[in-house]
């Protein structure tokens, strides 16, 4: 395992020789380039002739380059503490509660990350953003394995959670940016998402034999900040080809979201819910007596069915009216939870992955997609910014009650507690009242 450990590093070194001079140029020039857009509107759906013309030749390969982003965000730095959660735990010495402490510092600072993108965008430009929040976190990520402080570790993940804030939104905003013109804006967003599956199916496949060394848990952070760089040396080529931004948006002033409640407040229970069932899923499993090879083939089949699902959700949620894309995902969310709980076996096991992954990001993209078509379009940005921060609140919430009732009555409680919180989201999203509005 130690000869493993050198060629990585090794293997980082010889990416970092390659390419520092060209690393530090581009993070240099990525800044958009300024165009007279002045005709654009949110309203006119008809590109101006200068995006039209930087955007003709955009490939797919830039959403790709941009889905390592993604990776590093959602697959290296949020999920995979789920793998590390257990080893961590034991080594440590800690509660559920602490172990779920963790999991909340991480979501506070993803919340903060989330509330100051926009101005960060503002002084930096998107793609700056994105990249220094990519080099934030690889340093947030390998910094973990120099501390066994507990108060030291929540501060780092809270540092993970501020920067992947950042990468995500501004990502997410690139790929759709580079799609706009041409109308590829869904496509190209889908394929930026699958990069969260992409970065599970990574640590699900490398980290293993790490937490399997005398390196432990803290070798595998090691791990995950290596291959965070290395997504930075993948997505930068991607980040110079996204053409130049278009006339801002309007704010959504006049638009009231207090008739918004129950979705929103339904997006709070969601990212409660569903960030406290993948902070502890994989504890569950050691709890209940299955071996680290079928761990590491759930989460596997997990990180497969997450790249899967953002194809094949969206053209079945676009024939779904009102709020039945948010009950019918979140619902098979909720049955992959149940499956585990309820039934033992491989079958099961592999049952569950394949739901929970199927559902994950695709809930999460049902609501956003419902609540947005619920406002005019001008309205569209403030929108998800009070979704985004709902859900944020959320996910600082589910795992520290969760990890506190886990403690008290056991893993299998706090599991079900989690379900809880789905259920109530589907029970608030359909409380939702309002037609779709047309851009």
């Amino acid at each position: 395992m130690l000869a493993q450990l050198t060629y990585l590093v090794k293997k980082s070194r010889w990416i970092s020789a390659s390419c520092r001079h060209k690393f530090s140029a581009s993070v240099r020039r990525i800044a958009e380039p300024k165009m007279d857009c002045s005709n654009c509107t949110t309203l006119d759906p008809r590109p101006c002739p200068e995006r039209a013309a930087a955007s003709a030749g955009v490939s797919l390969w830039v959403p790709a380059g941009l889905a390592m982003g993604a990776a590093a965000a959602l697959g290296f730095a949020r999920f995979a503490y789920s793998l590390l959660l257990p080893a961590m735990r034991h080594g440590l010495h800690w509660s559920f509660a602490q172990a779920g402490s963790l999991g909340t510092a991480m979501a506070v600072g993803y919340l903060l990350g989330s509330l100051l993108t926009v101005q960060a965008e503002r002084w930096l430009g998107t793609a700056r953003v994105f990249v220094h929040g990519l080099l934030l976190t690889a340093a947030s990520l390998l910094a973990m394995a120099l501390f066994h402080d507990y108060g030291a570790l929540l501060l780092l993940r809270f540092i993970a959670g501020f920067a992947t804030g950042c990468v995500f939104i501004a990502g997410f905003s690139l790929a759709a940016r580079a799609g706009a013109a041409s109308g590829r804006s869904s496509l190209f967003t889908i394929i930026y998402g699958s990069g969260a599956g992409i970065g599970m199916v990574l640590s699900g496949l490398l980290l293993p034999p790490v937490l399997a060394s005398e390196w432990n848990w803290a070798g595998s952070w090691i791990v995950l900040g290596l291959l965070t760089l290395f997504t930075i040396a993948l997505a930068i080529p991607a980040v110079k080809r996204v053409p130049p931004m278009a006339a801002a948006a309007a704010d959504g002033a006049g638009v009231s979201l207090g008739r918004l409640r129950p979705i929103l407040w339904a997006y709070f229970l969601y990212g409660a819910g569903y960030y406290a069932l993948m902070t502890f899923v994989i504890a569950y499993l050691h709890a209940a007596g299955y071996g680290q090879a079928r761990i590491v083939d759930f989460w596997i089949v997990a990180g497969l069915a997450v790249s899967a699902s953002m194809a094949l959700w969206g053209p079945l949620l676009g024939r779904l009216s009102g709020s039945r894309g948010v009950v019918l995902t979140t619902g098979v969310l909720i049955a992959s939870a149940l499956v585990l709980l309820l039934q033992h076996g491989v079958a099961a096991v592999m049952l569950s992955a394949a739901l929970f992954g199927g559902s994950l990001m695709a809930s999460a993209f049902a609501h956003l997609d419902y609540a947005r078509g619920l406002v005019p379009s001008h309205a569209w940005t403030r929108i998800i910014a009070a979704m985004t921060v709902m859900f944020s609140l959320g996910q600082t919430a589910g795992p520290l009650l969760c990890g506190s009732i886990a403690d008290y009555g056991g893993m299998r409680i706090g599991m079900f507690s989690a379900i809880g919180l789905l259920v109530l989201c589907i029970a608030l999203a359909s409380r939702q009242r309002g037609s779709t509005v047309s851009a």
